[in-house]
């Protein structure tokens, strides 16, 4: 069984030996934040210390620590041929692991069990320490995501704000239907900025935009919400009003400029 889970775990690393580009979320310790599916531990946040321990912190769905009790986490880092599970010790509210190994950049692969009865959950971190430009380790290189999320810039032109409407009502639908927590956490944010832009560039129909937007935005909220929580089933009828909301909403705008694409 123990050959068995290593084999799985080696192979994952070496399946993950390509980075593409990632969003990258700091948490309250200055770590990376790794989105989890589950209510209770709804994300994880990765750090490495000055003295080379990766110190790994449980967090509620506002960022605060969750209390260490019955939770238990394996940690298996290492370039692809050497990977190997690391000694690992409760310190206060976070897990501390012994010296990273050398390496790096490498997946770093955890198993959390929330107690002892549960099946463990399976989360992956790229762990590149190289400093990237902006002078942060790349894992930790969260100048990625600018010009997205709440730092999203509305196009200048009524079409170019519809494009980007567009494209991130269908990033909002697929990142719902296929739990993905994290990207839903960016598209719920820049949507609201983007939507926010509208009544200003609707010149007379400002006055009938502005409270179809203020709708929107409430739906938007409780998506997020939900979204934070990891209980998306519970703002289904969000998303159903949300779609019906920027329907109605695009139906005050000629054809060409309502449908408009990036």
């Amino acid at each position: 069984m123990k050959t068995t889970a290593l084999a799985t775990i080696a192979a994952a690393i070496l399946c993950a030996s390509a980075f593409a580009h990632e969003r990258i979320t700091i948490g309250p310790n200055g770590g990376r934040v790794i989105y989890v599916d589950s209510t209770s531990t709804p994300n994880v946040e990765f750090f490495v210390n000055k003295d080379g321990r990766a110190k790994i912190a449980l967090l509620d769905k506002s960022l605060k620590p969750i209390a260490l009790a019955e939770q238990s986490l394996v940690v298996t880092a290492g370039p692809r041929a050497s990977a190997r599970k690391l000694s690992i010790e409760k310190r206060g509210d976070a897990f501390l692991t012994e010296t990273m190994p050398a390496g790096a950049p490498y997946t770093v692969i955890m198993q959390l069990k929330e107690n002892p009865g549960s099946k463990a959950m399976t989360l992956r971190v790229n762990y590149n320490p190289v400093l990237a430009g902006s002078g942060k380790p790349q894992y930790l290189d969260d100048s990625v995501n600018d010009g997205s999320g709440p730092s999203i810039k509305p196009p200048a032109t009524l079409d170019g704000l519809f494009a980007e409407i567009n494209q991130h009502h269908a990033e909002l639908t697929e990142n719902f239907k296929e739990k993905a927590f994290e990207g839903l956490d960016e598209v719920t944010q820049s949507f609201a900025v983007l939507l926010k832009a509208l009544p200003a560039k609707s010149g007379n129909k400002a006055p009938a935009v502005q409270p179809q937007v203020d709708a929107l935005i409430i739906h938007l909220d409780a998506i997020a919400e939900a979204n934070a929580a990891r209980t998306l089933g519970d703002a289904a009828k969000d998303v159903e009003s949300f779609n019906a909301g920027i329907a109605s909403l695009k139906a005050m705008y000629p054809e060409t400029t309502a449908n408009a694409k990036l």
